[in-house]
């Protein structure tokens, strides 16, 4: 392949695109292998690319059943020619969204059919008109609301269906509807510009895929994890309140899987095709081809167990693998696959750290970048390092060239495909870095310099691929470090400053932040 085509796409583009994704499926005897039609379709839905914020846009007018002059009719017309204005109104906004999508990005929002909701004088809206949004109200996830006529429609649209609504312009309508609205628990925006109401969209795309969250989980052990104390340890509280989900399976479905993708002709062809591509790629080579390709064999191995619990995260805890003999057994680490996830925007965490996953679950989002997960060093002088073998590759974008990277081995005897990048070698070097507490209720953010890395060009092995950071404005790593004592250990950063957008989901979350520049 291609190398500059290569790194256009991104190795996690190269892996959706392959055979790995076409069926998944999780056995290799055709009688067994035939999902239901609701399983695949959820597993589609589920993927996190795919997810949109369906936006339902809504005119209210009101249409008067007589002609008379007051307070707030100052300019009169018959009902005829008032129903015939609002229609003409409701037409031309409707097309204007039809042809532009309220200016919104295709791949954060979907725009549900615009529906035109009318009222008289008494200002009650009628069942036939609330039936109007009813019909796909299970589909809405926010109203784009126009609130013409009076304010009470549209706080009675937000009772009703207990749904976001979005008002375009600070105006003295909006903020009157928003201030009721929030005072009687509705969730209201009011964007005033363009790039605020496309900024709101993603940031409601990003809380959408949060909650969408469920994280496949292989442990015989469970949490808390050996050697990360402060992930987040209680599951069912996450489903609570966030509707996040863990789904812990056996080691010993997990073997199972994995010894079956190995004896089978097909999925080893599969391994290899991802294979290839992956060691034609790289600037270099740690380690000889055939463990990149068992590395790819327990990639799949993975998919496949994604696939049939209806995952689209995923965590293993490392220490634990390790006392299994299972990555000695089958000649592998986690590294690789963790990488290759986050390049397709599937959060991917070691050592089962759900706070470290989250965190990454909502940087990726907000971003749209891969990021890096690792543990914690503050070293002299003064400086935060950052350092595992799971670089994302598409730190840049999901859909920018992925960043240069080598290929290094974990273990001695030369196994264990994992990605090496050169931080540093790249334009941007803003960064921010996020982390959870083990409550899941506080965020602690860094708005932060990238000012060295290390990994590259070296035939290191454990874990070695260090982002060097210091605070933007401070200077001083160790406010930030000392801070962590409750947050935890891992790490989660991205190129760029999001420091802000991070603030505001976390704020629509009902999640407190924390934050060191």
């Amino acid at each position: 392949m291609n190398r500059r085509r290569f790194l256009q796409t991104g190795i996690g583009a190269l892996a959706a695109g392959s055979a790995a994704f076409q069926g998944c499926r999780t056995t290799s005897d055709a009688r067994s292998t035939k999902s239901s039609p609701g399983v695949s379709a959820a597993w589609s839905q589920n993927l996190v690319r795919q997810t949109r914020i369906n936006v339902k846009p809504v005119m209210t007018n009101m249409v008067h059943t007589d002609v008379w002059e007051g307070p707030c009719r100052f300019n009169v017309m018959t009902p005829e020619e008032e129903m015939a204005a609002a229609k003409k109104r409701f037409s031309d906004w409707a097309a204007g969204i039809k042809a532009d999508s309220l200016g919104l990005d295709p791949e954060d929002v979907r725009i549900l059919n615009p529906v035109h909701i009318t009222f008289s004088e008494d200002f009650k809206l009628k069942p036939d008109q609330l039936n109007k949004l009813r019909k796909d109200s299970s589909e809405t996830d926010v109203f784009f609301i126009v609130p013409s006529g009076s304010s009470i429609a549209t706080y009675d649209i937000g009772k009703e269906f207990r749904k976001p609504i979005i008002l375009r312009g600070l105006n003295c309508r909006t903020v009157d509807i928003s201030a009721y609205a929030r005072s009687h628990g509705l969730e209201l925006f009011v964007p005033n510009t363009n790039e605020e109401l496309r900024k709101l969209a993603r940031l409601l795309r990003a809380r959408k895929v949060f909650a969408q969250t469920r994280v496949l989980f292989p442990t015989d052990w469970g949490l808390p994890a050996v050697a990360s104390l402060t992930g987040i340890n209680e599951p069912k509280k996450l489903k609570e309140q966030f509707g996040i989900e863990v789904v812990r399976i056996s080691y010993r479905e997990l073997t199972c899987e994995m010894e079956r993708v190995m004896n089978s002709a097909a999925e080893m062809e599969k391994a290899r095709q991802l294979a290839r591509p992956l060691v034609d790629g790289a600037d270099k080579t740690y380690l000889e081809d055939k463990y990149v390709t068992r590395s790819m064999e327990f990639y799949n191995a993975i998919r496949n167990l994604m696939h049939k619990h209806q995952c689209n995260a995923f965590t293993i805890e490392c220490f634990e693998f390790c006392s299994s003999k299972l990555p000695d057994q089958w000649k592998i680490t986690p590294c690789m696959i963790h990488t290759l996830f986050k390049d397709q925007e599937i959060a991917s965490a070691c050592e089962a750290d759900l706070g470290g996953l989250l965190s990454m679950r909502l940087l990726m989002s907000v971003a749209k970048k891969s990021s890096h997960l690792g543990n914690m060093f503050l070293r002299k002088p003064n400086t935060l390092v950052i350092n595992h073998s799971a670089p994302g590759i598409k730190m840049n974008g999901f859909d920018e060239p992925g960043l240069p990277y080598e290929l290094g081995r974990f273990v001695e005897s030369g196994w264990g495909t994992k990605a090496v990048v050169d931080f540093m070698n790249n334009t941007e070097k803003r960064v921010t870095v996020a982390r959870m507490n083990p409550t899941a209720t506080k965020v602690l953010l860094l708005k932060g310099t990238l000012i060295g890395s290390s990994g590259w060009g070296e035939d290191k092995l454990g874990c070695s691929v260090e982002a060097h950071i210091k605070p933007t404005e401070s200077g001083d790593s160790e406010v930030f470090v000392r801070k962590q004592k409750d947050y935890g250990n891992h790490l989660i950063w991205t190129y760029g400053d999001y420091v802000d957008d991070m603030v505001q989901l976390c704020d629509m979350l009902g999640l407190e932040t924390e934050v060191v520049s």
